[in-house]
């Protein structure tokens, strides 16, 4: 989670869609939720949210399109792995269905509101929005939304670090040696990312919110290992766990808890 380069989780050499696999337990306990106000800019100019009805692709336990059905917004959830399918909490208002961002089963037109929390940069870029396009009526909105860690917060920057550091693929240990055969490395992406342009919509915004989360030592360690590209389990995962013994014990407050600082960039356009 990188605020100033590409969005966490975003190696592109891994199989999307078993990158999760064996993480969903604590990708659904520890992973942040979404702030307020951004679920907020994401429905607004759609009408009541009673009468939304939205498609979350890329689903994985659900923590964004919850969010949206909290507000009375009927979502079906695309998640492509089973593992974090299993893991989601259960909400009347979220239908799971396995699928991918370039293929979705439903109709043309069939969806007003189109969101992707924290897994656009997994997805083929044109073939995904095309159908984007597809599955949304005219006028329809797409939000795609990630919550970074803020690299101006001296505790996140550190956490940020040690979870890099410890990344079984090296190529992730340093912002400045991600995997950059993809999109990532186009201009095309680079004028998405600064809010400039984004295929087949109109009307691209950028909104940044911050929000923070306060992690006790355990939860601390299972964000760490809700990252895709963390040790899952040997001698690399016990000294990561040693060095964040070492982070808490530098930070913690008196309520024993370390605060992270995030930076949620959201992006919604219109389909055209």
């Amino acid at each position: 989670m990188m605020s100033f380069d590409f969005p966490t989780d975003s190696d592109s050499t891994g199989d999307p869609l078993s990158y999760f696999s064996d993480r969903g337990e604590d990708y659904e306990k520890y992973r942040p939720i979404y702030p307020a106000s951004a679920i907020d800019t994401i429905l607004s100019g759609l009408g009541s949210p009673t009468q939304i009805t939205a498609v979350d692709v890329g689903a994985g336990t659900g923590i964004g399109a919850r969010l949206l059905a909290d507000r009375g917004v009927r979502v079906v959830a695309i998640e492509p792995n089973e593992d974090m399918r299993t893991a989601a909490t259960p909400h009347p208002g979220v239908e799971f269905l396995a699928g991918t961002a370039e293929q979705i089963s439903l109709n043309n037109a069939s969806v007003d509101l189109v969101t992707s929390f924290q897994a656009f940069h997994w997805f083929d870029f044109d073939k995904s929005l095309q159908e984007f396009c597809r599955v949304l009526k005219s006028g329809g909105h797409l939000a795609l939304t990630w919550s970074l860690w803020d690299q101006d917060d001296l505790v996140s920057k550190e956490y940020t670090r040690l979870v890099f550091e410890a990344s079984q693929d090296r190529e992730h240990q340093s912002p400045s040696g991600m995997q950059r055969k993809s999109w990532f490395d186009s201009i095309r992406y680079q004028l998405f990312w600064q809010g400039l342009w984004l295929p087949y919509f109109t009307h691209l915004q950028r909104h940044e919110f911050v929000s923070s989360q306060s992690l006790d030592f355990s939860g601390l360690v299972g964000l760490a290992r809700s990252q895709g590209f963390t040790p899952s389990g040997g001698k690399d995962l016990e000294k990561l766990i040693a060095e964040l013994a070492g982070f808490h014990q530098r930070f913690c407050d008196s309520q024993n808890s370390v605060q992270l600082i995030y930076r949620t960039r959201l992006y919604v356009a219109i389909s055209s």
